[in-house]
């Protein structure tokens, strides 16, 4: 028998398939971790992209905001520079008690103190200022509507703030074609309805898919709702922008640090070429693992994998799911859309209300009317089918229920880090 290993949770589950079938394993392209990785953000810091360095940008006496991911972007590891950063405008004459951390919740649940402690560290938690953005907030402060028509609201101490600094990680995104960069802003810190109007965007113009046709995974040019972000995140307005990339180890591969745009820009290519993977099949059956804790502690965020598991499936072939989902669905609103009995009748829905948890439910459901999805996960079973996957307790039942969708099995893709890697199928294939 063959056998793969696939990350689920803070363990590993195993596979065994007959030795005839034909596996093909997606990962990511061979990557170097940052040897030095306090050198190497000084070094970005003191020589960024399109900017002058940190520690000449900010003042003494200035309050200075830094918008830091929140728990669902733990791999990203702010707690391994954030205190370089804060370091660095203490040189510049900022005292800690004059930086505050904002996390950029967006429409995400409010975090506890442990979980600030886990996503800064200890230094930078014992050190500054650290509040959860919360986009309902009565005080966020109106700036006007974008070119776009998105009305723009912004977290007060975010707008209050003499210096704003982006931290975050760029990846892959399925809506925003990269994560990281101008999103720490939108929809980071902006209101519940600057959200969903700037998401929006995704249904407006649409080709023959429902969506717009450049609202792609790894799409930017073109992208509304891409190109709304950057807008909206300009209005606001960001001094500085640090942002790494880490590969499927959670290693630093990469940092970026400068102006917002230039140094997103080129994070963006460090991503393409570390996990954009070239593939010449659609395989009858894909397995595909999120990454393990924390990238499948909720089934909301787990649709990333999917998502990308997505593209090197073959039309009404399997997809197995792997996402411990030890946090739960992560969204009641995500759970609450599936009422809609097809994807047809959602779409229309999201037309006329549209929302986030909405999107990720349409692109779920469109998914599952063209391959059956299997969820490994501790979910219980009717929590599962409410999604209309299957429920399945371990890798033994799912490949029984693979084989009994199929028929036969002849072709698997393994995807161990699907979060992270994204099938590029050549034509013709």
């Amino acid at each position: 028998m063959k056998t793969a290993q696939l990350a689920w949770g803070k363990e590993y589950l195993t596979f065994q398939f007959p030795e005839e079938v034909e596996i093909h394993t997606i990962e990511a392209a061979p990557t170097q971790a940052i040897a030095n990785f306090a050198e190497e953000v000084q070094r970005a810091l003191e020589h960024p992209i399109n900017s002058l360095p940190l520690k000449e940008i900010v003042k003494p006496g200035e309050k200075v905001a830094i918008i830091v991911s929140d728990i669902t972007r733990l791999s990203f590891r702010t707690d391994g520079y954030l205190p370089i950063v804060l370091n660095e405008l203490n040189k510049a004459g900022v005292p800690d008690q004059d930086i505050t951390v904002v996390m950029s919740t967006g429409t995400h649940r409010v975090q506890t103190p442990e979980e600030h402690r886990l996503i800064v560290g200890d230094e930078a938690f014992a050190r500054v200022k650290i509040e959860d953005h919360d986009c309902l907030a009565k005080d966020l402060v109106y700036l006007g509507k974008s070119s776009r028509g998105t009305e723009i609201t912004v977290n007060r101490t975010v707008y209050e703030a003499d210096r704003v600094i982006l931290t975050g990680g760029v990846s892959y995104h399925l809506l925003a074609g990269f994560g990281g960069g101008r999103k720490s802003i939108a929809p980071g810190v902006t209101g519940y309805l600057s959200i969903q109007q700037n998401h929006g965007l995704a249904l407006k113009d649409v080709g023959p898919s429902g969506l717009h046709p450049y609202v792609l995974t790894g799409v930017t040019k073109g992208n509304p709702v891409a190109e709304d972000m950057v807008e909206i995140a300009e209005k606001v307005g960001a001094d500085f922008l640090i942002n790494v990339v880490v590969n499927e180890k959670k290693e630093y591969i990469a940092v970026v640090a400068g102006e917002m745009n230039a140094a997103f820009e080129q994070g963006c290519r460090v991503v393409e070429r570390a996990f954009g993977i070239p593939t010449d099949r659609q395989s009858d059956l894909v397995i595909a693992s999120c990454g393990g804790y924390p990238k499948d502690i909720q089934l909301y965020q787990a649709i990333k994998g999917l998502d990308n598991a997505a593209y090197a499936v073959r039309d009404q072939g399997v997809i197995i799911l792997i996402s411990a989902c030890s946090d739960g669905t992560g969204s009641d609103e995500f759970m609450r859309w599936f009422k809609y009995p097809d994807v047809h009748t959602m779409r229309e829905a999201l037309h006329r209300d549209f929302t986030m948890p909405g999107f990720v439910a349409l692109r779920t459901a469109s998914i599952i009317s063209q391959a059956k999805v299997i969820l490994i996960s501790t979910l219980p079973d009717e929590v599962v089918r409410g999604v209309n996957m299957v429920p399945a307790k371990n890798p033994e039942e799912a490949w029984s229920l693979a084989k009994q969708y199929l028929g036969e099995v002849k072709t698997i893709t393994l995807m161990p880090h699907g979060a992270l890697t994204f099938p590029i199928i050549s034509a013709g294939s």
